[in-house]
């Protein structure tokens, strides 16, 4: 399932990227846009690190009423703004958190409309920020539930169980 996120704002006020990481840098967190590109709009994607993970999503940039035409419940809004950035990912938490977070830096220099098409929601700057922890803990559980299951349990002799690790594992492929 794919989630879509769109941000309508005036092409004239969209921040370079290394705008983008410092107004996010300044918010706390530990934020990169991988690549060489200062231009976002130059790219069909974008490689972001957030607080230490890797992630990927789809970027589209659009004239406004290409997304307005299927959502009538936006164009009320939309006023002066000649582009629309659609942000395109799957269940990828550090994604959604880059996402959002991308979406702040775009209201901060350009009174960016952040809107959540597949729940037909519009979005506040303090939405954002609210929502962004919940990504990073969900991201952090994935990644405990990883472990954990990389690690089996496996007898002792004296009946007691420790967790089986990597290396113990592939020891055991070459026996």
């Amino acid at each position: 399932m794919s989630m879509t996120q769109v941000a309508f704002l005036r092409m004239a006020d969209i921040p370079s990227k290394t705008q983008i990481e410092q107004t996010i840098q300044g918010l706390g967190y530990d934020f990169k846009i991988l690549g060489d590109s200062e231009n976002i709009t130059e790219v069909d994607g974008l490689s972001c690190s957030i607080n230490g993970h890797e992630t990927f999503f789809e970027t589209y940039f659009d004239q406004p009423t290409e997304i307005t035409n299927d959502c009538e419940w936006i164009k009320p809004s939309i006023t002066n703004q000649d582009l629309a950035i659609s942000f395109v990912w799957g269940a990828d938490f550090a994604a959604g958190a880059c996402i959002g977070l991308i979406s702040i830096a775009l209201i901060d220099s350009g009174q960016a409309l952040i809107y959540y098409l597949d729940d037909e929601m519009k979005y506040s700057r303090e939405m954002l920020i609210a929502d962004t922890p919940q990504f990073l803990n969900e991201l952090e559980k994935e990644k405990e539930n990883r472990a954990t299951s990389l690690n089996e349990q496996k007898p002792t002799k004296n009946g007691e169980t420790y967790e089986k690790s990597f290396w113990d594992k592939l020891k055991d492929l070459f026996k």
